[in-house]
């Protein structure tokens, strides 16, 4: 019987620490998608006048939602682990600029992208 009340407990508790690192990588995956948007729109800001207010105006739709992921991880996830994520993006980011990737019709592509389409629903569900 010990044996057996043993076994449960264990298995409860591995089931939790699966379920948290699952939610973490999805809030983790969320801050990528998020941060995705916000460092290609400040970039267009910088580098494409012709689109700053278009690109300022999209970027608005993305605050709630980065309040929101904020909310969520402050206590859960270590702070280190979405600044790597962000480092990442940005230096991707970097790199199309500096091999002149980073196009007036690629801003307005994420432009169009939150503007219209709208951002992925499923995904911030994770958030909800």
């Amino acid at each position: 019987m010990k044996k057996w009340l043993l076994t449960s407990l264990i298995a409860a508790s591995l089931s939790c620490s699966v379920q948290a690192a699952d939610q973490d990588y999805k809030l983790v995956t969320v801050a990528g998608y998020l941060n995705f948007y916000l460092l290609n729109l400040n970039a267009c800001e910088d580098f494409h006048p012709e689109v700053r207010k278009a690109a300022f105006d999209a970027e608005q739709s993305l605050y709630p939602w980065l309040e929101k992921l904020d909310a969520r991880t402050k206590n859960s996830i270590d702070a280190s682990v979405i600044s790597d994520v962000v480092k990442k993006r940005r230096n991707a980011l970097n790199a199309q600029i500096n091999e002149g990737d980073f196009t007036l019709e690629h801003c307005q592509a994420v432009i169009k992208l939150l503007a219209g389409d709208g951002l992925d629903k499923t995904l911030l569900k994770n958030l909800e």
